[in-house]
């Protein structure tokens, strides 16, 4: 008997490589940002890398909890030129939002083929995304008083402590 749709295991292996691409990309921003010098900056992208690993380990989890087969996406190299901390904290809530809205296509997808398990992991993530628009926000509203002078972003950092 099969616990899960094809379209359902396709859609959760795609959010697998989003969460992966999330990860990679705070990994790199904390490349960044500690290159520049601004180490506590860095640490809360480190900090968001373990949570995006963590809620792709989370996927994982249910699809082999459903006895489903996993196939773990491939994720791009990620090099991009941010030219202020405004672009990081673009790039920053941009996937937030984006990872929210594939969640609940995901719990659509979940409703409309009836699986209440994945509908409530779904509704559970989308629950922890709270917490990732509020700090992509502030995070937002920061980088907005810097603009684009690094000094700016400098006392931010050493404020961050």
């Amino acid at each position: 008997m099969k616990l899960i749709n094809d379209d359902l295991i396709a859609s959760l292996v795609e959010e697998i490589g989003q969460e992966k691409f999330n990860a990679n990309l705070y990994l790199f921003i904390a490349g960044l940002l500690k290159n520049k010098g601004f180490d506590n900056l860095a640490k809360k992208f480190l900090d968001q890398h373990s949570e995006e690993t963590e809620h792709s380990l989370i996927i994982f989890n249910l699809l082999t909890d459903m006895n489903a087969p996993v196939i773990i996406p491939e994720v791009g190299t990620i090099d991009v030129s941010f030219g202020s901390i405004v672009d990081v904290a673009v790039a920053y809530l941009d996937r937030e939002i984006l990872t929210t809205q594939s969640l609940d296509e995901i719990k659509k997808l979940a409703i409309d083929t009836n699986n209440p398990v994945v509908e409530e992991r779904m509704r559970e993530m989308i629950k922890l995304q709270q917490k990732e628009y509020e700090e992509a926000t502030t995070f937002m509203d920061r980088a907005e008083l810097c603009g684009s002078n690094w000094f700016n972003v400098l006392l931010w950092d050493l404020g961050e402590k």
